[in-house]
């Protein structure tokens, strides 16, 4: 997936099924693309992050994560990653300001050059834990 463009970014868009038991599971799936959007699947994102979807709708994952353009491009390509598919940590900034951790396990699907994410809350993560991750990621380098 990481080819010849690397988003710096990716723009959260939510997408709502037809079956009532998918919208209501509280099991956070989504899935991204290389062309910059990262699909939220269930309504379980809107209840864990404490976002009204309208607000969701408007936001980039870099706005979700709080971190500078470096450290947000790093993270986005390792979230793209079709080469290193291990469980990634990530804290998300909630609608109240708090952060949460998540594991993200994640499955590549070559035909669609589409990468689907099943997110598992680990824990509020404090805003040192934040920074280091951020700075983690800030070590990174995307390949453009």
């Amino acid at each position: 997936m990481r080819g010849d463009k690397c988003p710096t970014d990716l723009n959260v868009v939510l997408h709502h099924s037809h079956s009532a038991s998918y919208e209501m599971s509280d099991v956070l799936l989504a899935r991204a693309s290389a062309e910059g959007g990262l699909q939220l699947l269930t309504r379980g994102w809107e209840r864990t992050l404490g976002y009204l979807p309208e607000e969701l709708g408007d936001m980039t994952l870099r706005q979700l994560m709080k971190f500078d353009a470096r450290s947000g491009a790093a993270a986005v390509e390792a979230i793209l990653d079709e080469r290193d598919l291990r469980p990634l940590g990530l804290s998300l900034r909630c609608g109240n300001g708090l952060a949460k951790g998540f594991k993200l396990h994640r499955h590549y699907d070559r035909q669609v050059d589409t990468m689907y994410i099943l997110a598992e809350e680990t824990s509020p993560a404090p805003s040192a834990l934040m920074r280091e991750e951020e700075r983690r990621f800030g070590e990174r380098r995307c390949h453009a």
